[in-house]
């Protein structure tokens, strides 16, 4: 098992991104989450390091524990390169929508609106493998979000991390999963190898 664990690349950026996230929280979110006026106050990296802090010690542990569970269902096998490009993608797409859509927000953190983009993307690549969890997971995802957005039902995650749950980034998560899903169809498609005919 932990020869396997070693031999993945999933497993790999988890044993560097957790760390690097415990770190970043030891030596203080304030410092590294989304503060609105991170243009003009010049403070241009917050709206990537926004996504590698939280709010609290036990936040950090929700969402790695929600990080390897991604994983673990949907173990996408990707790149230690694509895994960064990916993850910054998603940091940067979330806080640019939020700067742009999302007024009332003066201040976030946490890893959650790219774990959302994360199960998204996870989910479409295990399609091909395994369909019904596929499925189940992209939905279950989808749902959620539209259940956050029109308050259908209040999850009340607020009080385990203590401190309001920032929904938008969960939308702005799955709207960048599907931007970035479909630049790499895209991609792929018009990259394929034709076949030549004798």
């Amino acid at each position: 098992m932990w020869q396997r664990i070693r031999q993945s690349p999933d497993w790999r950026y988890l044993a560097v991104i957790i760390p690097v996230m415990a770190l970043l929280q030891a030596i203080g979110p304030e410092y590294f989450r989304y503060e609105r006026d991170w243009l003009s106050s010049g403070q241009v990296w917050r709206i990537v390091s926004a996504h590698w802090v939280h709010v609290g010690w036990v936040h950090l542990l929700l969402n790695s524990l929600a990080l390897a569970i991604c994983v673990s269902l949907t173990a996408p096998g990707w790149s230690a390169w694509r895994w960064v490009t990916v993850t910054l993608c998603m940091a940067l797409g979330i806080s640019i929508l939020m700067t742009l859509y999302s007024p009332e927000v003066h201040n976030f953190a946490g890893h959650s609106g790219i774990l959302y983009g994360l199960y998204v993307l996870g989910g479409l690549g295990l399609y091909p493998r395994d369909r019904l969890i596929a499925v189940l997971v992209v939905a279950a995802i989808v749902i959620k979000v539209l259940m956050e957005q029109f308050s259908f039902y209040d999850f009340n995650t607020g009080n385990l991390i203590g401190a309001r749950v920032v929904v938008d980034s969960h939308m702005y998560g799955l709207l960048m999963a599907i931007a970035i899903a479909l630049v790499w169809s895209t991609y792929t498609m018009n990259h394929r190898p034709t076949q030549q005919s004798n």
